[in-house]
């Protein structure tokens, strides 16, 4: 199945910044290119990885590549950026007023809340970086993504599970 994994922000901005820089594991990044079609970033999660100014976009590539590396990296591998749709969006708002988000929210957010309406309606699995909650926060603004997909019957794994998945050894 084509894009069964949709990978919130964060795993791509820690992994490629902190946990598994390219200068030091670059066959890592190949591979995971190489598992595009198995991998998605939806449009709103797509837009919040490193968004290139508007006063940037006269700049040449290379220097868009030295300025915002993990955007250029992600736009040269084609990962598919699918758009939001109406059941998705529907949803989304639905899950916004059931869990509290907020500008103040301590858990998920709106674009986290967006990712996994979108992973429950195309029935995919969500990848995140944030660690599972084991007891639930008195106030449902500060549910992470773990615990909300849990509660919405939505298959979310880690990038080192997705890594084991798609088959990548490094």
């Amino acid at each position: 199945m084509s894009g069964r994994h949709c990978i919130d922000a964060n795993v791509f901005i820690t992994a490629w910044y902190i946990n598994y820089p390219p200068h030091i594991l670059s066959s890592l990044w190949k591979r995971i290119a190489e598992c595009r079609n198995d991998i998605e970033i939806i449009k709103p999660v797509f837009d919040e990885i490193e968004p290139i100014s508007s006063s940037d976009l006269k700049l040449s590539t290379d220097e868009k590549r030295a300025k915002y590396p993990l955007r250029i990296w992600l736009e040269e591998a084609n990962f598919p950026v699918p758009r939001i749709d109406n059941e998705v969006n529907r949803l989304s708002l639905v899950l916004e007023r059931e869990y509290e988000i907020s500008n103040e929210s301590k858990g998920a957010g709106q674009v986290d809340i967006t990712l996994i309406a979108y992973a429950k309606v195309m029935k995919k699995t969500v990848v995140t970086l944030e660690s599972q909650q084991p007891q639930k926060p008195g106030k449902k603004s500060n549910y992470k993504i773990p615990l909300i997909c849990r509660e919405q019957h939505v298959d979310c794994i880690s990038f080192v599970t997705m890594l084991a998945q798609l088959g990548i050894r490094i």
